[in-house]
């Protein structure tokens, strides 16, 4: 998903260094303009924070059910991203 978005980010010629900052433009430039809905922003947060969680925290784990759930999340929102990146192409 932060790939995707990088990749969305780079058509508009904004430069990001962090996870935080590529999600901070994500909601601004697209979610709130009405490009994608407030789910994506939702999946992409929560996804985020799962990652740091599992990286950061010491024995962290999540339920299949709740990993399979973001994975088609995730699934979900990089089709409708590069939907939007076929638009400039």
């Amino acid at each position: 998903m932060f790939y995707a978005v990088l990749s969305l980010l780079a058509i508009g010629e904004h430069q990001v260094s962090k996870h935080s900052g590529v999600i901070t433009i994500f909601d601004r430039e697209f979610v709130k303009k009405g490009i994608f809905e407030q789910e994506l922003s939702k999946w992409l947060h929560e996804a985020f924070d799962l990652r740091q969680r599992a990286d950061y925290t010491e024995m962290f784990s999540i339920s299949k059910d709740r990993a399979l759930m973001v994975l088609n999340n995730a699934i979900n929102f990089i089709a409708q991203v590069k939907k939007e990146i076929n638009k400039y192409f």
